[in-house]
């Protein structure tokens, strides 16, 4: 007891702590937290960024939308507060998403050195506001709050809107002009032009539906779908997908460039070290001279010629390697090597379904699919698929194949296998889009092909022919034209690459090929090309009954019969096909009694040598039975 009063004795006394300094303390805390929730914190938000210019540049396309850069860095205490005070607001987050195209940028990130540099940028955070090519239209450096980035973001879409308004007037009197202003393959001399207008030339060819987009100076100007009243049933619009037929080997062709590029395949390979499913019977190849990628895409390989005619819907779809044998079902011939690789250009169905077979059998993977990841979204073409058979939800979204009399072909569509030869389906808009990354590519401006590619394959010209392209390099132009045809369709797509003008229709009837001419024509005479130039020619009068003596019945080439009528009502002769096409001819000045179509160009030339009547087409003769 004595031991403990002594210890509580001696014992100091504590110390009285002062308030202030509980205080403080506890008031540099809070302030201390709340300084580094400010600096710091931002929650996240809903604007959709990019994280990369090209891809935004990307989807700017077609749309006069700007872009909005915004720099900003791994400790950069404003620019965390202007995503919370300003992006975070519904307010901002809406006006961005709608009138904008936006991108963050991180400046501590080695990949974006280059825009950087390009931009100037010394300090976050930085808004720079450009064009779809690049070019600064305004810019804020340093934060800035909600009030006055509205403002700002307004001015932008103020500028939009007026340069919008100013484009679509232009656009609008040259869509307009083309809508009224068809003409034929002929200019007659010192006579007017015969005009006819897209919705009239529809119902004069039984047209149904026809999607157009016309390409000029490497961007799409307007894309639009027409339809035909006397086929009040279809439901036709800008997303509606038609058959591409042929176009598709194209797309498929330049599928397999991009996996060249990336060292995925060697399109000079032999392609019998990548099939595995599929053995390609012995014929003109050897291993010293074998079929590669290269040679069936350029349609060299020596494999059977020919196209697809595609099989009704009720009908089963045959395999591909079914297709390649030409097994029981298969409409077509087995895959043959007829002659040497690399020897002659002739077109070939066949050997891109070898092709096809060949990259499934690489990358263990559908056709389909594959097409997807390596051509049809890095192009942006949201609405195109190699599917097959196609599976719709809807299908009035699909515009329906017809015959050349109207009539919808039995199931609206027949259905094609062979994917890379005639199976894409696709809108004129997506089309144009591919078109133009080619362009991009060989004007060294960003694309998904590199310039190295393109250019390489471009060296490669062969009979006027590049990989299925149609080679024009008329006026100093380097343009590449390539059409195509399934039943119920047809279809055409061209491109200037040294002035990226150019046009892609798609039409859902056997009758479109004239038209589709007409189409490029009147688009390359209204917006100036290089190419699709006119004939010129001369009209005469010839007296009826001379005009009636070339009546009858005349076997060309000694194997397809034509036949010549005459109508009293137009004073005209009429040369007829055995597919049931009628050409209208007109007599011109020429060295013999010469004629012309004027919508084709077509020239036929009647003489008679030792008794024998006769006309010449295509440098053939055809003689009157």
């Amino acid at each position: 007891m004595k031991n403990k009063e002594l210890s509580s004795k001696w014992q100091s006394p504590k110390k009285k702590t002062n308030p202030f300094w509980s205080i403080f303390w506890l008031t540099f805390l809070v302030v201390s937290l709340w300084y580094a929730w400010y600096s710091f914190y931002a929650p996240t938000n809903k604007i959709t960024w990019k994280y990369n210019i090209e891809s935004a540049q990307k989807l700017t396309n077609n749309t006069n939308k700007s872009i909005m850069i915004f720099f900003t860095g791994q400790w950069c205490s404003p620019c965390r507060i202007m995503k919370r005070e300003v992006f975070a607001d519904d307010e901002v987050m809406n006006a961005i998403n709608a009138k904008v195209v936006s991108v963050e940028i991180d400046i501590d990130d080695p990949k974006n050195k280059e825009i950087v540099k390009q931009y100037n940028v010394v300090t976050t955070p930085t808004t720079i506001f450009i064009n779809p090519q690049g070019k600064v239209i305004d810019l804020l450096v340093g934060k800035t709050d909600k009030v006055n980035f509205l403002q700002m973001l307004k001015k932008i879409s103020f500028q939009n809107k007026v340069n919008t308004t100013k484009l679509s007037e232009a656009v609008r009197i040259k869509k307009s002009q083309l809508e009224k202003e068809i003409i034929g393959k002929v200019k007659f001399i010192d006579e007017p032009e015969n005009y006819s207008t897209i919705s009239n030339s529809m119902i004069s060819y039984n047209i149904p539906g026809l999607s157009l987009a016309v390409i000029n100076k490497g961007k799409i100007e307007w894309s639009q779908t027409y339809t035909n009243p006397r086929f009040p049933n279809q439901k036709l619009n800008n997303t509606t997908i038609f058959q591409a037929a042929s176009l598709s080997k194209p797309v498929t062709f330049l599928a397999a460039l991009r996996m060249h590029t990336a060292g995925t395949i060697d399109l000079d390979k032999n392609i019998e070290k990548y099939v595995k499913s599929f053995s390609l019977p012995q014929g003109k190849q050897t291993k010293e001279n074998p079929i590669t990628f290269r040679n069936i895409f350029a349609h060299t390989s020596g494999i059977i010629a020919g196209g697809y005619q595609g099989y009704a819907k009720d009908i089963k779809v045959p395999t591909d390697v079914e297709i390649l044998k030409g097994s029981s079902g298969v409409n077509s011939q087995p895959i043959e090597v007829l002659s040497k690789p690399n020897e002659l250009l002739a077109y070939s169905g066949g050997g891109y379904t070898l092709a096809e077979v060949a990259l499934q059998d690489i990358q263990n993977d559908t056709f389909s699919n594959l097409m997807k990841t390596w051509i049809l979204d890095p192009a942006g073409m949201k609405h195109s698929e190699f599917t097959q058979p196609l599976i719709v939800k809807d299908s009035s979204k699909v515009a329906k194949g017809h015959t050349q009399s109207g009539k919808i072909l039995d199931g609206g569509w027949r259905n094609h296998p062979e994917q890379a030869a005639a199976g894409l389906w696709s809108t004129s808009n997506d089309l144009a889009l591919f078109l133009i990354e080619i362009y991009k590519a060989y004007q060294g401006e960003q694309s998904i092909f590199s310039t190295e590619a393109i250019t390489s394959i471009l060296n490669q010209e062969r009979d006027g022919h590049i990989y299925g392209f149609i080679v024009d390099r008329s006026n100093n132009g380097l343009a590449l034209t390539h059409y195509g045809g399934n039943a119920g369709y047809r279809t055409g797509m061209t491109i200037d690459l040294t002035t990226g003008n150019g046009l892609v229709y798609l039409i859902n009837s056997d009758n479109g090929g004239a038209l589709g001419n007409e189409l490029l024509l009147s688009t390359s005479k209204l917006y100036g090309w290089n190419h699709f130039t006119r004939i010129k020619a001369r009209k005469q009068t010839i007296a009826t009954t001379l005009l009636q003596s070339l009546v009858g019945k005349y076997l060309w080439n000694n194997e397809v019969e034509l036949s010549v009528t005459f109508s009293n009502k137009k004073n005209q002769i009429s040369l007829h096909f055995p597919n049931g096409d009628a050409y209208n001819l007109v007599p011109v000045i020429g060295d013999k009694l010469d004629f012309i179509h004027p919508n084709t160009g077509i020239k036929v030339s009647f003489a008679k040598e030792e008794g024998q009547h006769f006309f010449t087409l295509y440098r053939q003769k055809a003689i009157k039975q």
